[in-house]
């Protein structure tokens, strides 16, 4: 029901619906219901002195047929996205020749403003508009001439259509018809022509032809650099050359506009022939070229407005009002229905829908002169019709907002395998893109995504077979984790539920291999036997959770646990580097006095049995190196063995310069310098570039800088077949080894899905589905191969799938001058993940190829990654607002709904949370909890957090979570329940 009004005398009663349409509907021909100032002198209304003198009625209400709810049902009945619109406005102006058009300001989202001497367009800023224009812009649309779906062909013929108009509603009298025409066919200066002369009208001398190409993805400029030659030299005509620079500029617009942009020309004017002011808004039924006449662009115009006055009622109202009209036809909405409606009084209507969403400033802060440069958090907002007084809601809305709990998405369906079988239809369609969309948008983008987690992870996966090999005494080493990598890597690539999820070694896992190998020695039992038994129980236990959908608990882990499982993975990719770093400086230490160098001569310790006395005895061998002390089995001492003078300042210096370079190459991307695709190409790269840089350099230099140590030969580490043979343990081995198999599948499943969950927030606009269920299939299947052959276990990298998507982010290459490109998701494929994973199987016949490259280079990349995943997470930024006074606070959106005591109290938990996770792992007698750490962090969210936060600062800080009988419960009960409630609703 519509809202009760008041009536007051003379003025319609706009509340109810059916005065409100009749008052909208009526036209320019009917009897002026208000009087004006002007009529007060004997004058006829004047169309933009009246909405400055006389008291207007501007309908905001969201009640049944108001403009509003008009501008609704008509956006509603036309929901595909519609043509961008290029806006020009010309204003008329006086030259030695006589009156011209000239270009004053265009829209392509944003306004820019011709400045410079007539040389340059202002960088694109937000329009800000007079109130006194905005009421003057919607009195044009409701008394002016509005004309739609007009079929005139030509500049000319359009304006003989309007000037008749004018004529016929009396805007135009006698004489000053002829000249209205002739001052509306005025010649048109465009920005870097010479004023009072018009390159535009000869499309063959003295100018570069604008061809658009209608066939290639983008619109495409092409010079015709035949008709810019004449007999002159460009030196003897100097005004050519300000017209070439814009042409190129013009051609870099149009490339990044979609193809389908339609144009708009505003003209506006002071015409002393005229006795009162006169309106025109034209809407074409088809669009066409006017080019070269309006606009500067070889766009196809679709609108255009002309507004001509004889006087001002102040200063600069004309170029107001075109603004104005600029900035409506710049907004989606009122460009819609502009586009779409059928009745002139529509688009007064949402002139009214428009006023309704404006957000004013208050008087004195800034003025229409004032330039505001659009800002990525000041243009998220999701532009809406006139919902902002909204008393009702909709109920598809609140069931929307039932489902936006984290993890709604995935549920348990009640059947066996019935997640696995889901999730194997959701895939099934896009298999073949997930192939095909490696070569999509920029193929820069995914070679270098792959080229990078080579480098990555086959630096992780060396370094973690080096450290095992020493832990695990030879029974696995640099091969196997090689070979495992390989393997592992490109089955989960080609099959997972999500590819993008990167499988690599992790620091949890080689604690873990180390206590099933002090267990194996203290038992008296054979190692990779015992764990190929634990393997196969790992592989059970897995299938048993994928058939009974026990991965939709992974809806209660929220962005708590995320952060503190991520915050401890990044800070351990950084404590490792910089402890791979000092690792160097054990075989070239630093010498503060070369005296002592010479002091210190490098001997070598033999331990040898004397066979005459029965003893060991030791020699002391001189003049030999530490390598040859080594491969005779001796101990080299002295400082004289390992003098590397400078070995370890340069690597330092490497790793450093490796980390900067590739950070500032990966921020070039955002800078303001060179062309937006070369710095995309750059940064795509950049990984790759810094490694390629500091290799260079290390090789200029000349010293002997470490490198990676590659098995040269594919065999096993220790001298064993392939195969395992499981029958070497025995029957009481094999039932033990379901014990530490459940440990370490709780690990597995928290470091996978967990990383997955990271990778599948919503934040990242994948659109493929996520797949938990075929993640944790395939992993049972990869454990249990790696088993048999003796190979380490491999789960999602955290920190190395965050990069592989960060690498792979799509942003809309079609934007407009100012607008920050948009995030459109990420590029997801299998490839890049396949490849580089068999880039990694084959890297022991590549030896010669990696060793080029300086491990203080790779240990660079690895600090790389743990900076940049630590950056990007909310709980550093807290941590941060820690040592902020609050008027030097950023403006983040969470910090508005909750109190800063509370945001504190809430980082203090999270951060003691992560320091136990750091002192579990670290502990060797407690390490093997780490898993059931993780299973308490959840816990701790759901029912300790729960009661110390509100539901509204947990949604601020964190995700709402689901009830765990929400998870649990399958899906059919879901909806049997839900029907209930909506069949007792009605009754």
């Amino acid at each position: 029901m519509p809202a009760r009004s008041l009536s007051l005398a003379g003025i319609p009663e706009l509340r109810g619906s059916a005065a409100a349409s009749r008052y909208r509907k009526s036209s320019v021909t009917d009897p002026v219901r208000r009087p004006s100032i002007s009529s007060k002198i004997g004058q006829e209304s004047d169309l933009l002195l009246d909405p400055i003198t006389v008291s207007q009625i501007v309908n905001l209400g969201n009640h049944i047929d108001s403009p509003v709810e008009n501008v609704r049902r008509l956006v509603l009945l036309h929901p595909e996205d519609d043509p961008l619109v290029f806006t020009e406005m010309m204003t008329l102006e006086e030259s030695e020749d006589g009156e011209i058009w000239k270009q004053s300001t265009r829209w392509i989202k944003y306004e820019q403003m011709v400045e410079g001497g007539f040389t340059r367009f202002s960088k694109p800023h937000i329009s800000l508009l007079h109130m006194q224009a905005m009421m003057q812009a919607r009195n044009c649309f409701k008394k002016g001439v509005v004309l739609l779906d007009d079929e005139s062909t030509g500049y000319d013929c359009i304006v003989d259509v309007v000037v008749k108009e004018w004529v016929k509603r009396g805007l135009v009298r006698g004489v000053a018809t002829n000249a209205i025409r002739d001052i509306l066919m005025a010649p048109k200066q465009h920005l870097g022509a010479v004023p009072g002369k018009n390159y535009f009208e000869d499309s063959t001398e003295h100018h570069a032809r604008l061809v658009r190409d209608e066939s290639s993805g983008g619109a495409k400029y092409v010079e015709n650099g035949e008709a810019m030659k004449d007999d002159d030299s460009t030196e003897e005509q100097p005004d050519i050359k300000p017209l070439l620079d814009i042409i190129k500029a013009n051609r870099r617009t149009m490339k990044r506009m979609p193809t389908n942009i339609e144009g708009a020309a505003i003209l506006v004017g002071r015409v002393v022939q005229l006795e009162r002011a006169a309106s025109a808004f034209v809407r074409l039924k088809y669009p066409q070229k006017l080019y070269p006449t309006i606009p500067d662009l070889p766009v196809p115009i679709r609108f255009l407005f002309i507004l001509l006055s004889p006087k001002e009622n102040y200063e600069k109202e004309r170029i107001s009002i075109g603004r104005t009209i600029g900035s409506l036809l710049s907004d989606e909405i009122f460009r819609k229905v502009a586009l779409h409606t059928l009745e002139p009084f529509t688009i007064a209507d949402a002139a009214d829908e428009f006023i309704s969403q404006i957000v004013a400033v208050p008087p004195g802060v800034c003025s229409t002169e004032t330039r505001w440069e659009p800002r990525e958090t000041e243009t998220k907002q999701t532009r809406s019709v006139g919902m902002l007084y909204a008393t009702y809601r909709d109920h598809e809305v609140e069931d929307e907002e039932v489902e936006e709990v984290h993890g709604g998405g995935i549920v348990r369906t009640g059947k066996l395998f019935g997640g696995l079988w889901q999730d194997i239809k959701t895939k099934a369609p896009w298999f073949m893109s997930d192939f095909v969309d490696f070569f999509g948008g920029r193929l820069s983008q995914s070679l270098a995504a792959t080229i990078f987690l080579f480098f990555a992870n086959i630096t992780s996966i060396i370094t973690f077979g080096a450290v095992m090999e020493r832990m695990l005494h030879h029974q696995m080493a640099s091969i196997e984790a090689i070979l495992s990598g390989g393997i592992s890597g490109m089955i989960f690539a080609l099959f997972s539920g999500q590819p993008l999820n990167i499988l690599s070694a992790t620091g949890p896992t080689l604690v873990f291999e180390n206590i099933l190998f002090d267990f194996c020695i203290g038992n008296g039992w054979e190692f990779l036997p015992f764990r190929c038994w634990v393997g196969i129980w790992i592989a059970f236990i897995l299938l048993v959770l994928t058939a009974t959908d026990m991965s939709a608990l992974v809806g209660l882990i929220s962005r708590f646990t995320e952060e503190a499982f991520a915050t401890l993975i990044s800070v351990i990719f950084i404590i490792q580097s910089l402890e791979k770093l000092m690792e160097i400086s054990h075989d070239a230490p630093i010498v503060t006095d070369p005296r002592e160098v010479f002091e210190s001569p490098c001997f070598c310790h033999i331990n040898e049995l004397d066979p005459t006395k029965n003893a060991t005895v030791t020699l002391r061998l001189k003049d030999i190196t530490a390598e040859e002390c080594a491969a005779k089995g001796g101990e080299a001492v002295g400082l004289q063995c390992h003098f590397k003078p400078d070995v370890y300042m340069l690597s330092v210096l490497l790793t450093f310069g490796t980390f900067a370079l590739a950070y500032g190459l990966d921020r070039f991307r955002n800078s303001k310098y060179l062309l937006s695709t070369l710095r995309n190409a750059i940064s795509d790269f950049g990984v790759v570039i810094a490694i390629v840089v500091m290799t260079a350099f290390s090789h200029f230099i000349g010293l002997d800088v470490p490198s990676l140590n590659v098995p040269e030969s594919f065999k096993p580490t220790i001298d064993r077949p392939w195969l395992i043979d499981i029958t070497r343990a025995s029957p009481i081995v094999a039932v033990v080894a379901f014990f530490p198999a459940a440990f370490y599948t709780i690990l597995i499943v928290m470091d996978q899905q967990i990383t997955a969950v990271i990778i599948n927030r919503k934040d990242n606009l994948l659109r493929k589905g996520e797949g938990y269920h075929l993640d944790l299939f395939v992993i049972a299947i990869l454990v249990l191969i790696c088993s048999f052959l003796g190979l380490p276990f491999y789960v999602a990298a955290t920190v190395l799938s965050v990069m592989h998507v960060n690498s792979l982010r799509l942003q809309s290459e079609t934007s407009a001058p100012g607008e920050i490109p948009r995030f459109l998701g990420v590029n997801e494929q299998r490839l890049s993940g396949f490849l580089a994973h068999f880039l990694i199987g084959l890297s022991v016949f590549l030896t010669g190829v990696i060793k080029l490259v300086p491990l203080p280079v790779l240990i660079g990349i690895f600090l790389y990654m743990g900076v940049v995943s630590l950056l990007g997470q909310q709980f550093v930024q807290r941590i941060g607002l820690l040592f902020m006074s609050v008027k030097n606070q950023p403006d983040y959106v969470w910090l508005r709904t909750v109190r800063m005591r509370r945001v504190h109290l809430f980082t203090v938990i999270q951060l003691l949370s992560i320091g136990a996770l750091f002192a579990i792992k670290y502990t060797k007698y407690i390490s093997m909890m780490f898993p059931l750490m993780l299973v308490v962090m959840v816990l701790l969210r759901m029912f300790v957090l729960e009661k110390i936060f509100t539901q509204v600062e947990l949604s601020a800080l964190d995700d709402m979570l689901p009830s765990f009988k929400q998870v649990v419960n399958p899906r059919r009960n879901r909806r049997k329940n839900k029907e209930m409630v909506d069949l007792l609703a009605k009754k």
